[in-house]
């Protein structure tokens, strides 16, 4: 009898303590829409605000409890027009990596519509970079840490919050759809000559 109740108090005390753990790992996400631009699901302790990133202007959703935690969002029309995805992303992700001077770390690693990569600014701070393309849109989401080791401690939950970000709107200028389009043909009009008379001359 003793051995029963001091099974169910173990059974009892073991999930007790993996409650909260649980509960800390799944997280309490919700979808927020910023700045009636995108919908991304952050926990509920996560703020945003506008920021000015290596790449230029951001939006920046942060962890409350862990200020050093900052993710930045970007969203811009895709001027790659290239109908191979992988060859798509690659271009978007070079072009990323040039505009902000991120030098690579780690090999891309690319998913269905979406490519992965380690890198590290100028200032010596690692940036987790991860690019989806959606409606004719580039979603350029990057993290910035200050070892690869802590880059790849918060690698699961920034892959969670980059890939839940859906753009609101389409491009403003969506410039494969205009190259898609076949143009009108200019219509053609035919002319008959009108026959020239020939003189006739008689002689006198």
């Amino acid at each position: 009898m003793d051995l029963i109740r001091i099974s169910t108090f173990m059974c009892v005390l073991f999930a007790a303590v993996l409650l909260p753990v649980s509960a800390a790992d799944s997280g309490d996400y919700a979808n927020q829409t910023l700045n009636n631009e995108f919908v991304v699901k952050l926990p509920s302790d996560w703020s945003n605000f506008a920021m000015s990133s290596y790449a230029g202007p951001a939006t920046a959703v942060m962890d409350n409890n862990d200020i050093t935690n900052v993710i930045a969002i970007q969203v811009y029309p895709n001027m790659n027009c290239s109908v191979i995805i992988e060859e798509n992303l690659k271009v978007n992700l070079e072009l990323y990596n040039a505009m902000a001077s991120i030098a690579n770390m780690t090999a891309p690693e690319y998913g269905t519509d979406n490519v992965t990569q380690y890198g590290k600014y100028p200032d010596g701070k690692v940036s987790n970079l991860f690019i989806k393309l959606i409606d004719g849109n580039v979603v350029a989401v990057s993290g910035t840490y200050d070892t690869i080791e802590d880059a790849e401690d918060k690698a699961e939950q920034f892959t969670r919050i980059a890939a839940s970000v859906i753009p609101l709107n389409p491009p403003v200028s969506d410039i494969c759809a205009m190259e898609d389009k076949t143009p009108t043909p200019v219509p053609t009009t035919t002319y008959n000559p009108r026959p020239v008379p020939t003189p006739v001359y008689k002689s006198g």
